[in-house]
């Protein structure tokens, strides 16, 4: 659920309002426009001659939150306590979050409801508190649309989303990688191990793929992807069944050590 006050080492996303000779004025997107200030010696690392070098008014930043006073609403933050990657990742989120609210919010509209915006927030809300990233869900949904039905979003809504997300979002490559180890100490141990990769990853469909590589022997890695996240799970967990089958009744030792799961968007995939 989204906080109505930022907390102390909080990143947030800030746009400059404006820029002065002792700090920066910044409008918290997150935060219905609460305002933050931004001091000199944290718009950047070693010696500022000129703000503006680094920022300069309509710039959008990530910052840390180094005070956070809500009696007075006073918010300080600093840019020097942000890496790169983490503002990479931080932005990322944001814009996420914010094209899941803009889609909930076209639908609520088209729905005819009271109050979009508020209604938006609120239902935002609750796919956040069971989904990490809002927009998962509604990609989820593309093939899958009884997600939003589990999610509580009401009928009315869910039927204008449906179609709109289906217009607006594509739909992204799933992976599951399971990192098995696997040991067989027969004499043709590396045709055991081969075969016993081969087989699991011979149930191959125009759906579905399914890969192994060595991980650095005794690691092996299956991956499999596909546009369905559930058929991925259910072919992930085959693919893995049968290798260990295979390596064990062969007199060998077989494992899972690692599971891993990835969403790559259409245009990284």
């Amino acid at each position: 659920m989204p906080r109505d006050f930022p907390r102390r080492n909080e990143l947030v996303v800030a746009t400059i309002k404006r820029v002065e000779e002792h700090g920066v004025i910044a409008e918290l997107e997150e935060y219905d426009g609460l305002e933050a200030y931004i001091p000199r010696g944290h718009v950047a690392s070693g010696r500022i001659k000129d703000i503006r070098d680094f920022v300069k008014e309509g710039d959008r930043v990530v910052g840390r939150v180094i005070r956070a006073d809500r009696a007075r609403q006073q918010v300080d933050l600093s840019l020097r306590y942000v890496s790169r990657d983490q503002a990479e990742r931080k932005l990322r989120e944001w814009k996420e979050r914010s094209r899941a609210l803009s889609l909930i919010r076209v639908a609520a509209t088209r729905a005819g409801v009271r109050d979009p915006e508020e209604t938006a927030k609120r239902i935002l809300a609750q796919i956040e508190d069971v989904y990490e990233s809002a927009l998962e869900a509604l990609e989820d949904a593309l093939g899958h649309p009884e997600v939003l039905d589990r999610l509580g979003i009401p009928k009315g809504i869910a039927g204008q989303l449906v179609p709109l997300i289906r217009e607006q979002l594509k739909p992204p490559l799933y992976i599951k990688e399971v990192t098995l180890k696997l040991v067989s100490t027969s004499p043709d141990g590396v045709e055991v191990i081969r075969d016993a990769l081969l087989k699991g990853t011979s149930i191959q469909s125009e759906k579905v793929a399914i890969e192994a590589f060595t991980a650095g022997a005794p690691r092996y890695v299956v991956r499999v992807s596909s546009r369905d996240p559930s058929l991925v799970r259910r072919m992930a967990t085959t693919a893995t069944k049968r290798i260990l089958e295979e390596v064990r009744s062969s007199g060998g030792r077989a494992e899972v050590v690692a599971e891993r799961e990835i969403r790559k968007r259409t245009a990284e995939a």
